[in-house]
């Protein structure tokens, strides 16, 4: 049976996709100058389908993150999320409400009459009360995002899920609802985990609608193991850090991170040895393989042998973080990407930047690198009296668990990254005269983003005693470079 809120989705998507017509008196929202294909959307790698989908159906007009993106990695505001679901949900524009229902939603603000049709369908009761507010810009966590999809699509009571991280959580109904629906699989699997309080990002959002609806297929449940998986060994020596982070397959730049790690992969490292990357893998030439790929240099992109590799020095540099291992050098990107651990991550570059560790464990340390099409994962086996940790980073989000607690002698590692310090905007963007750009027509080649400074701190505890370690990061504003049709620069358009 079609739950009546789909019934109404599915009866007004076709008006939908043939153009969202806005009744007299309502704000009209920015007219996107790409509506239903972005130049980032290949970035939405497995959200891909459900981004095209929506975007498709004009669900996204108006609530572009810049002209012709999507930014699929970017948390989700409250008030975007209004805009996806009333249309979703509501199967049209709605009309203007006749009086605010809450006081931090401005009246003249094109998306307000959203929200309230959000809260007249009672899918949102907002964040505060007394006065009742919205909080439209706040990004929606996980667990809030289950608990307005069960409402907004008469989600049937279900069963505890098994997630590990939701027991006692006000929203936890919601997730078990939007679980039994096959909506959501979790975050992670041994143990299965939902992580609630994590902001949902654009491409999950696209995904999770999209499902509901059913534009893209319902996910295939995933069934917990029945037995505790035993700690990986390798020899004598046994997992102690696992860290995994997510390209999209087949790029340039994924042929270089592969061959990157075959080089790296079965290195052993003695105690007391410092290990370097650069002296392992050597010049990235055409002679071994790798080949022409986007690198950053003095905070532009540009093409280079060997690019790309960044992503494994960083994935290498979480390893030997989590496991406690001592960092002798590592640099930071000059400028932020969401695909890295904000703070914690690391560039490479021949011959002048490298990335190096020392193992001052008593045991050697085995480092085994694997991949798959859309995945990389560097693991560092050795003895920390049985301890192992796991993590990875997918979607601009990431999570560290404890596999295995360990014996009284293990080393445990904790850290924290502060907020975001000295913020500075970025230059104005810098216009690249295209001919093969029509006039109106704009294309990112980099996209704009703020400079800021955080800190990292490292504590480790081990037998009793603590050291701390920190580390200054600044991040570089990052100046947008457009194409434009020559016509803009000479000012001859017409």
């Amino acid at each position: 049976m079609v739950a009546p809120r789909l019934r109404t989705f599915l009866a007004g998507l076709s008006a939908l996709l043939v153009a969202v017509a806005l009744p007299s008196g309502l704000a009209a929202a920015p007219a996107p100058a790409v509506i239903s294909w972005y130049d980032d959307i290949a970035e939405a790698g497995e959200h891909t389908a459900a981004v095209e989908a929506l975007a498709e159906a004009g669900v996204f007009i108006g609530t572009e993150c810049a002209t012709g993106k999507f930014c699929p990695a970017e948390p989700l505001p409250r008030w975007v999320m209004a805009v996806w679901m009333v249309r979703l949900v509501f199967g049209r524009e709605p009309p203007p409400a006749d009086s605010p229902k809450f006081a931090d939603v401005e009246e003249d603000a094109w998306w307000a009459a959203y929200v309230d049709k959000l809260a007249e369908l009672e899918i949102t009761r907002g964040c505060y009360r007394n006065p009742a507010r919205y909080c439209p810009d706040r990004s929606v966590t996980r667990a809030e995002m289950a608990s307005f999809l069960t409402r907004a699509f008469d989600l049937a009571p279900a069963e505890p899920a098994g997630f590990a991280d939701t027991v006692g959580n006000s929203h936890g109904d919601s997730i078990d609802a939007l679980a039994s629906a096959n909506i959501t699989v979790g975050c992670s699997t041994s143990p299965a985990r939902y992580c609630p309080d994590r902001p949902v990002t654009r491409a999950e959002m696209a995904t999770f609608l999209a499902r509901a609806v059913r534009l893209v297929p319902r996910a295939d449940p995933v069934e917990a193991p029945e037995e505790t998986p035993e700690v990986e060994w390798q020899g004598e020596l046994h997992l102690v850090s696992q860290f995994t982070t997510y390209h999209y397959c087949c790029s340039a730049r994924v042929t270089n991170i592969h061959l990157f790690a075959d080089l790296v992969d079965g290195a052993v490292v003695k105690p007391g040895e410092r290990f370097s990357l650069n002296r392992r893998v050597g010049e990235r030439t055409t002679e071994k393989g790798f080949v022409e790929a986007g690198t950053l240099v003095n905070g532009t992109l540009v093409r280079g042998v060997g690019g790309g590799v960044s992503q494994f020095a960083t994935t290498f540099y979480n390893a030997a973080f989590w496991g406690g291992y001592e960092d002798v050098f590592h640099m930071p990107h000059s400028g932020y990407f969401p695909r890295y651990p904000e703070g914690i991550e690391a560039t490479i570059n021949w011959p002048d930047i490298d990335l190096i560790f020392r193992n001052n464990s008593p045991g050697d340390v085995l480092i085994r690198a694997e991949y798959t099409d859309t995945s990389l994962i560097v693991k560092f086996f050795g003895d920390n009296d049985g301890r192992s940790v796991v993590g990875e980073w997918k979607d601009g989000m990431g999570l560290v668990e404890v596999a295995f607690e360990g014996g009284p002698e293990a080393r445990v590692v904790t850290a924290d990254v502060s907020e975001r310090l000295d913020v500075v905007e970025p230059p104005g963007p810098r216009l690249i005269a295209d001919p093969e750009i029509a006039m109106g027509e704009r294309k990112y080649v980099q996209t704009a983003q703020v400079g800021w400074r955080t800190w990292v701190t490292r504590t480790i505890r081990q037998a009793g005693e603590e050291t701390t370690e920190m580390w200054k990061v600044n991040y570089e504003p990052r100046q947008a470079i457009i194409k434009v049709n020559p016509c803009v620069l000479a000012g001859t358009c017409r």
